[in-house]
């Protein structure tokens, strides 16, 4: 009977230890996952910081590298279009030159062939004069003298001109002079004319 209330007491004891035991683990379990819990979300937080800071530190240096790509792109630009522009102006200057050459030389072979080309030139300036003007000296180059002393005795209206020869007077132009006046239509003289409305200042030259 002994042996047996000392067995009943130990599993009596035992069971208690054991309940206590699992009530005390039981107890502490929820306060360890809070902390757990915490802790994690910390970390989440932290490590979501961290994700946003190095995204918008990417985000400046890409801007700020593409800003200045940009920049050196324009600046490439710029200066393309400027050498581009400037190729083009010493292009077109050049072809003018060349035109104005071949003008030049074809103006003075015209005017070595075709005579008769002095007629409206005068004509034109002739026309410049007041119709009271009496004594008009007109001057041209001794090849053009004939020919425009018998183009001006067949019109009565011209009867005032004094005819003159002046060597100093390219074939082609001529010279009014007047009391009141003077007419430039020599070929020079024109010539400037032609090239002041092309934003040129180029001297006639004789073609040789």
């Amino acid at each position: 009977m002994k042996s047996s209330s000392s067995e009943v007491f130990a599993r009596d004891t035992l069971s208690a230890y054991q309940r206590w035991e699992l009530a005390s683990l039981a107890g502490s379990a929820p306060g360890a996952g809070r902390e757990q819990a915490a802790r994690d979300a910390e970390l989440a937080s932290c490590r979501a910081e961290a994700v946003a800071e190095g995204r918008a530190a990417g985000y400046a240096a890409g801007l700020a590298q593409a800003t200045a790509e940009r920049t050196r792109l324009t600046a490439l630009l710029q200066t393309l279009d400027a050498a581009a522009g400037d190729h083009e102006q010493r292009l077109m200057d050049e072809v003018l030159d060349l035109a104005l050459v071949l003008g030049r030389q074809l103006v003075g072979e015209a005017l070595s062939v075709r005579r008769e080309f002095v007629l409206p030139i005068v004509a034109a300036a002739l026309q410049q004069l007041p119709q009271s003007t009496q004594r008009v000296q007109l001057l041209v180059h001794p090849d053009d003298l004939e020919l425009v002393g018998r183009h001006l005795a067949g019109d009565a209206t011209h009867a005032r001109c004094q005819l003159q020869a002046d060597p100093l007077i390219a074939p082609g132009g001529c010279r009014i002079e007047t009391e009141q006046c003077e007419i430039d239509a020599t070929l020079p003289t024109r010539w400037k004319r032609l090239l002041a409305g092309l934003g040129r200042s180029d001297e006639w030259l004789e073609p040789e």
